[in-house]
């Protein structure tokens, strides 16, 4: 009786706010454990569905193996005797064809084929120059710059040993 009247003046003390909020936590326990049956049956019928869809996969699989080898064969023999279709290309893929460099050797030998056209050359500075690109002309494939090579010749080591004992000498005399 005792438990009866300690719970009654409990339940007395909590004010409105107090009893929503218990009801409102225990309606959302509620919620979430039935969310979480619902997510559980669905995953095992899921896992039904997925392995009647794998037998069913196999099946379609051990069927389509024994055709297989025969469309493989088919496919051999069309390609084998297949002819080559003609591309058609516009007039810039066509030239892309032509300019295009398939091996080293051929880059090599195209490698002073063309050079840039320019209209204009402006000195800013001692060191600096502009030159302004000719975007009518862009390229020229008949003016190709060909700079000189520079040899450069090394003087061998005794020939350098006696040119500075003849320093020396010199250097001597002049003292």
């Amino acid at each position: 009786m005792q438990i009866i009247n300690d719970t009654l003046s409990f339940l007395k003390t909590l004010s409105f706010v107090d009893v929503v909020f218990f009801f409102a936590v225990l309606a959302l326990m509620l919620l979430v454990i039935v969310l979480i049956y619902f997510l559980r049956e669905n995953h095992i019928e899921e896992d039904n569905n997925i392995t009647f869809k794998k037998d069913i996969l196999n099946k379609k699989i051990d069927e389509a193996s024994n055709s297989e080898m025969d469309s493989l064969k088919e496919i051999t023999e069309a390609l084998e005797n297949a002819e080559p279709s003609a591309v058609n290309l516009n007039k810039y893929e066509e030239e892309q064809e032509e300019r295009a460099i398939i091996s080293y050797d051929e880059l090599l030998k195209r490698k002073n084929d063309f050079a840039i056209n320019y209209s204009e050359e402006e000195n800013l500075d001692e060191d600096l120059t502009v030159k302004k690109v000719d975007l009518d002309n862009l390229v020229n494939s008949t003016s190709v710059e060909v700079r000189p090579e520079i040899k450069v010749s090394v003087i061998s080591y005794e020939k350098e040993e006696a040119f500075l004992e003849a320093l020396k000498e010199l250097q001597q005399r002049l003292n």
